[in-house]
């Protein structure tokens, strides 16, 4: 194999698990649609918290939610969802849902950030 097809294959890869611009999965998956409606990330964590009341629960409630959204399952209320309706399914590989979760919940919980 010559030197310039390794260093094509070799970006190729890099660019599937390095971020891209230092950004993180969370970064490009879920960001941009919250800017674009203009909805808190932090308040919809705080909902989805109450609803889910834990770390697991809700990672595995949101994870469901982005696979198979429906309006029984959404933390939104009512108002919300009759104007801006419910979610198209996620299209993203679930251990790169699970990394955005994660990264979700360190990012907005103040569980054992508090003194």
């Amino acid at each position: 194999m010559n030197s310039f097809l390794k260093l094509i294959l070799m970006i190729s890869f890099m660019s599937t698990v390095v971020p891209v611009y230092g950004e993180d999965v969370f970064e490009r998956h879920c960001i941009p649609c919250h800017k674009e409606m203009n909805i808190s990330l932090q308040k919809t964590f705080m909902k989805a918290l109450l609803v889910y009341g834990g770390k697991e629960n809700m990672k595995a409630g949101l994870a469901y939610y982005f696979k198979n959204p429906h309006v029984n399952t959404s933390v939104m209320d009512e108002d919300f969802i009759r104007k801006n309706g419910i979610k198209e399914p996620m299209k993203i590989a679930s251990k790169l849902l699970d990394e955005a979760l994660d990264i979700y919940w360190n990012r907005y919980t103040v569980i054992g950030k508090l003194r």
